[in-house]
């Protein structure tokens, strides 16, 4: 008798890395303007993963530009209601792909699966459900009869 066995739930085969990444602005990925590409290593293996785009000024302001944009345009109107439904569906997909993301971000960092599947994953799809749930509460927290969100918010991410 012959058994046939799965691939393990964290095998690599369970995401699929392009071999490079532009920048994602106004809704679709964009090469930089004045950044440049990096390569990111496996650090267990030294194996290039992908290149990915760093920003340059003009990239940033690019974003900048397109995020009030987007704020103005369509999610500083919505109410709170409205808003914490696209948090809530953040979060969801996090959590549906939350094996796929965990197997990423240990290829990328090198840290032990059980630590982004068990920890990291899961935090950040708490960190969505979270600020979704008070997006339509903000009224009965003290802040007055009809909150409005303040406008865009920047990340730097490494």
């Amino acid at each position: 008798m012959t058994f046939e066995y799965a691939p393990a739930p964290e095998s690599r085969a369970v995401v699929d890395i392009d071999s490079s990444y532009g920048l994602f602005i106004n809704g679709g990925f964009v090469d930089p303007v004045d950044g440049r590409h990096f390569k990111t290593i496996n650090p267990a293996t030294e194996e290039v993963l992908s290149e990915v785009a760093e920003a340059g000024q003009a990239d940033i302001d690019a974003a900048v530009k397109a995020a009030r944009k987007a704020y103005d345009k369509t999610w500083s109107k919505m109410s709170g209601k409205d808003r914490a439904k696209y948090l809530f569906r953040i979060a969801r997909i996090i959590q549906e792909r939350s094996r796929e993301l965990a197997v990423l971000e240990t290829l990328d960092n090198g840290k032990p699966i059980r630590e982004s599947r068990d920890v990291d994953i899961p935090l950040v799809a708490a960190h969505f459900f979270y600020h979704a749930g008070w997006a339509d509460k903000l009224e009965f927290a003290g802040y007055g009869p009809s909150p409005k969100p303040l406008g865009v918010a920047a990340q730097v991410i490494p």
